[in-house]
């Protein structure tokens, strides 16, 4: 973890000290992640879909000019909703939830086509756990989780700016993957064993070119 704090850290000076800072952007988006976790499910349980808030602000540097940069700082909500089969004719019951809160530093690259419009955009997010809550039915559950302080996890998506003058507006589809475990309880003695993180994230954004060249 130590050595991954520190590759951020140095990629981030990276940008900062960068010889194109005169051409970078700035920004800040708003949208909805739709995760789960994937990996072990309790007894006779499995996951489903939970939606929470990602917001954050955005620095994005030009290295070419089809590449960029982009650091991102954003406050992400994950996930999951366990629900509890009761039989082959009978619904499920949806009877746990899990909500966890980060602070996120993903550090993305952004590939654009030549028109400026669409982009193809990918990277890794660097996840520091605020609070978790496991509820049952609205009710805070005394037996809570082990979970780990930090997470990664890899992204992949696609996005369209649409130029309106001065600001650049975009919508952004991305899927986000873990990579590491966020607990690793036995099955038998965890309502949430061994998962990951994954799911889409929804964003929807402006951007404030700082350089004539980005000005359609």
């Amino acid at each position: 973890m130590k050595a991954i704090g520190k590759v951020i850290i140095s990629m981030v000076f990276l940008i900062i000290s960068f010889p194109a800072i005169a051409q970078f952007s700035t920004g800040s988006f708003v949208g909805l992640n739709f995760g789960k976790l994937t990996g072990d499910a309790p007894k006779g349980g499995y996951y489903m879909p939970n939606h929470g808030l990602n917001a954050g602000v955005m620095i994005d540097i030009p290295v070419s000019r089809e590449i960029k940069l982009s650091l991102q700082p954003s406050y992400s909500q994950e996930g999951t909703k366990v629900y509890y089969s009761q039989g082959k004719y009978v619904e499920p019951i949806d009877s746990i939830q899990l909500r966890l809160n980060y602070f996120s530093l993903p550090l993305m690259i952004k590939v654009q086509s030549l028109n400026k419009h669409f982009y193809a955009v990918g990277g890794l997010e660097a996840g520091f756990l605020s609070g978790y809550k496991l509820t049952s039915h609205e009710q805070l559950l005394s037996n809570q989780l082990s979970v780990a302080k930090f997470n990664l996890a890899a992204h992949f998506g696609a996005g369209y700016r649409i130029f309106l003058g001065y600001p650049v507006l975009f919508i952004e589809l991305r899927y986000a993957q873990g990579l590491i475990n966020l607990t690793d309880e036995p099955v038998d003695k965890s309502y949430v064993p061994r998962v990951k993180t994954s799911g889409m994230k929804f964003l929807i954004g402006i951007e404030l070119p700082l350089s004539k060249q980005e000005k359609q």
